[in-house]
């Protein structure tokens, strides 16, 4: 398949996933740049996470350019966007990155399933690179489990923050 053959909106679909992952590594690298400070422990856990963001977006990257498509015009606005949400819950500490990590890939899990949902039988190699992706993405999420349903406000705002800043960044990218 190539863009001349791939239909717009499975475009938008990949575009969409290869920025989130952009975005993602921002999200780790901040916090991996303050969790030395608030949560020393936690440096390890967080560098796993971004290297497996980085092989997400490698992969979409290298589907993006078999097909011929391009990348979304806001990919620096996803980077600078993921640096901002990761250096504030990076200040946090523990519970504000995995708090961060649990908001965005319970997100981003849906997002995929509804993805699934629109390309089945219509295109297997992507809905075969987001099954692939999923377990990790699924594996993120699941660290910060223990914090999503906590009283304290701040770590309300923080979800509240990261689940909106996803929904709004996929949204612009299906336009860009």
């Amino acid at each position: 398949m190539t863009a001349s053959t791939c239909p717009t909106d499975i475009q938008r679909l990949l575009r969409v996933n290869h920025s989130g992952e952009f975005g993602a590594i921002g999200i780790y690298q901040a916090q991996r740049l303050l969790a030395r400070l608030t949560w020393p422990q936690g440096v390890t856990l967080v560098d796993e996470m971004l290297q497996h963001e980085r092989g997400h977006l490698a992969r979409f990257g290298d589907l993006l350019v078999r097909r011929g498509i391009r990348s979304c015009y806001a990919l620096p606005l996803w980077r600078l966007g993921g640096w901002l949400l990761g250096a504030l819950t990076g200040l946090f500490g523990r519970r504000g990155i995995l708090l961060c990590t649990f908001s965005v890939e319970s997100t981003v899990l849906h997002h995929l399933a509804e993805q699934r949902g629109q390309l089945a039988g219509r295109d297997e190699e992507f809905v075969a690179l987001i099954a692939d992706i999923e377990h990790e993405e699924r594996a993120h999420r699941d660290h910060g489990l223990a914090y999503a349903a906590t009283p304290n406000l701040p770590l309300r705002a923080i979800d509240a923050l990261a689940r909106t800043a996803t929904k709004f960044a996929i949204r612009l990218s299906l336009r860009f």
